[in-house]
Order: structure tokens, then C-alpha cells, then sequence
């Protein structure tokens, strides 16, 4: 038998991570002494190993029990977490990515224009999403473009989007919107989905012009946060009052209608 002391040294775990596995039921001396010893046997230290090895991997102290509990399956769970970390990298390469492209943007020079528009009649689609993981949003535009056109109503311009936030810190409405000659004296129905209707009041705004790519479904232009930025800056030097929840990304499309940028507007009082 192997005091805990010897028993550390061989294994290469230390006294305290000893006594913490004890007791945890992760690994447990093979005897413990009248007086308090807890002694080892040399056929634990396979045991202690493997431990160490799935420590150093990186597997939480849980899914080392498991493992241990199932030695036939080690390798599974040494390649499920491989998958995970695979994935967890995966994911901090984008968000550097991300965040290095948004510096950039912050550089650029964007030019905020000011214009006045009328009242405009619009019918818009609820869309959630969570942690602003925003798939193409051509299906619902083109899914609420169908039903207004089935339903005889004419839309009379681009779409525009707007982001509205919930009770749930971490979910985020979008409403998918298309300008219409008319609010519908009937409810358009899709379903599954919930449809709202309303009326933007005739404002002044800002606006920032945006490149997107060659489909209408780039809602997630880097650009967009940099230019939010210059727009506010611009209001605050100029000692404009900003609409709280106006902000829009409105579709600008080119003479056949397809897309050729994104403006991102914003109202002023």
C-alpha cells in the first residue's frame, strides 16, 4: 500500500487534489487508517492517470466520472470535447474576426444625410431571434410580400427592418416590414407567424448609405453598429433630439428592384 504522499508523487496529482477527489467519490483511497491515513494501492494509479489525463484535456471533473464510469468510452468523450473546443475555437476566431472588422469600421467616414419624409402605411412580420443570430431574413420579406400581394394590397417601396427588444434580455424582435398605399381594413394572416400593421408618422431622419451584398438578406452589416455611431454623433453636434426605437434598415433597390445597398435611418424629433 501507498501512503498519500507516495501516492501523489507517483501519480503526479497533488495531496490536495487527492483529498478533493476523495471527496467527491471521484477517487477514493483504497484504505483509511484507524488513526486517519489514507493509503493507496499501485493499481489506483492507472486510475489516477487517466484522471490526470482527462484533467489536462480539459474535461470538467463531472464528465470524468462518467468517463470513468464507462472505461469503454473514454475515447468518445475525449473526442466529444474535442468537438466542443473545435467549436469553441471556431467561434472566437469569428468573434475576433467580428470585432477586428467593427475597429475598422469605426474608421471609416460616413456621410449622414437629413431628409423629410411623409407618412407612410406599412404591414409588418414578428420575427425572434436570440443573441442577435440572425438567419436570411429573404423568407419572411418574401413570405409577407406573397401574402399582402395574394391579399390585393400594393406595396408601395422597399422593405424596411427594425429590431425591438423583449422581456428576455438575451431575444430580440425583428419586424420584417413592407410599405403599403394602405393599412388593411382585414388582417393578413400567415400562418404561424404574427402580422401587425401601422402608420410612420411624417418625419425628418437620418440616414447613412450602406454597400450590402447582391441579395436583400445582409442585415448584418458590420457597417451598420460604426454607422449607428456616426449618426448619433452627428444628431449631438448638431443638437438634434433623436426618437428613441426608430432605428431602421431600410432596403434601397436598384431601377429592375433588385438590391444594391442598406440604409440605416434613424428619426429625429
Amino acid at each position: 500500500m501507498m501512503r498519500i504522499g507516495e501516492f501523489a508523487l507517483a501519480s503526479g496529482l497533488t495531496v490536495k487534489a487527492l483529498h478533493h477527489y476523495d471527496a467527491i467519490d471521484l477517487l477514493k483511497p483504497a484504505r483509511v487508517t484507524a488513526n486517519g491515513y489514507r493509503t493507496y494501492s499501485p493499481r489506483q494509479l492507472r486510475e489516477a492517470a487517466t484522471i490526470q489525463a482527462l484533467r489536462n484535456i480539459g474535461l470538467a471533473l463531472d464528465t470524468v466520472a462518467e468517463a470513468l464510469s464507462n472505461p469503454h468510452y473514454i475515447n468518445s468523450f475525449i473526442e466529444r470535447h474535442r468537438a466542443h473546443v473545435a467549436d469553441e475555437r471556431a467561434r472566437q476566431d469569428a468573434d475576433a474576426a467580428q470585432g477586428s472588422a467593427l475597429i475598422d469600421s469605426l474608421e471609416l467616414d460616413y456621410t449622414v444625410r437629413r431628409r423629410s419624409m411623409p407618412a407612410q402605411h406599412w404591414v409588418g412580420l414578428q420575427h425572434e431571434i436570440r443573441n442577435l443570430e440572425l438567419e436570411q431574413v429573404e423568407s419572411p420579406l418574401a413570405t409577407l410580400r406573397m401574402a399582402l400581394t395574394e391579399a390585393g394590397h400594393t406595396i408601395s417601396g422597399p422593405w424596411w427592418t427594425t429590431l425591438r427588444q423583449t422581456a428576455e434580455a438575451e431575444v430580440v424582435e425583428v419586424l420584417f416590414c413592407w410599405p403599403t398605399t394602405q393599412i388593411p381594413a382585414e388582417p393578413v394572416g400567415i400562418s404561424g407567424t404574427i402580422v401587425e400593421s401601422g402608420t410612420l408618422p411624417a418625419r425628418d431622419e437620418l440616414f447613412v448609405t450602406l454597400e450590402t451584398s447582391d441579395d436583400d438578406s445582409d442585415l448584418g452589416d458590420l457597417g451598420a453598429e460604426a454607422a449607428q455611431i456616426a449618426m448619433i454623433e452627428q444628431a449631438n453636434d448638431d443638437g438634434l433630439e433623436l426618437v428613441h426605437g426608430s432605428i431602421r434598415q431600410v432596403g434601397v433597390l436598384a431601377d429592375g428592384g433588385t438590391p444594391e445597398a442598406i440604409e440605416l435611418v434613424i428619426a429625429i424629433q
